[in-house]
C-alpha cells in the first residue's frame, strides 16, 4: 500500500457516493503527496493541487449537511423564516 497518491494515480471523477472513510483516506494521501511534492519538487503539481481543492470542497459540504442535520427542523424553519424576511 502506497500511503501517497501521486498525480498519475486514478482519483475519482465524482467524490459524493464515497463513503466518508473513502474521502478521509484520499484526503490523508493527498496530504502526504502534497507534503513529498514540496520537499522533492519544491512546489505541488497542479493535479494534486485540483485533488486537494476537491477533496477540501466535498469535506467543507459534508461537515455542513452534518451540522445542519445536527441543528434539527426548528433550526431550520427558524433559517427560512429569516431568510424569508431578509427578502422583503
Amino acid at each position: 500500500m502506497n500511503s501517497r497518491l501521486t498525480p498519475s494515480e486514478p482519483f475519482p471523477d465524482d467524490l459524493t457516493p464515497l463513503d466518508l472513510s473513502e474521502v478521509e483516506v484520499l484526503n490523508s494521501k493527498i496530504q502526504r503527496e502534497i507534503a513529498h511534492e514540496y520537499v522533492h519538487d519544491g512546489e505541488v503539481d497542479p493535479e494534486t493541487g485540483q485533488r486537494n481543492e476537491e477533496l477540501t470542497e466535498e469535506l467543507d459540504r459534508r461537515d455542513d449537511a452534518d451540522a445542519a442535520d445536527a441543528a434539527g427542523p426548528a433550526a431550520r424553519a427558524s433559517s427560512s423564516t429569516t431568510d424569508a424576511a431578509a427578502q422583503l
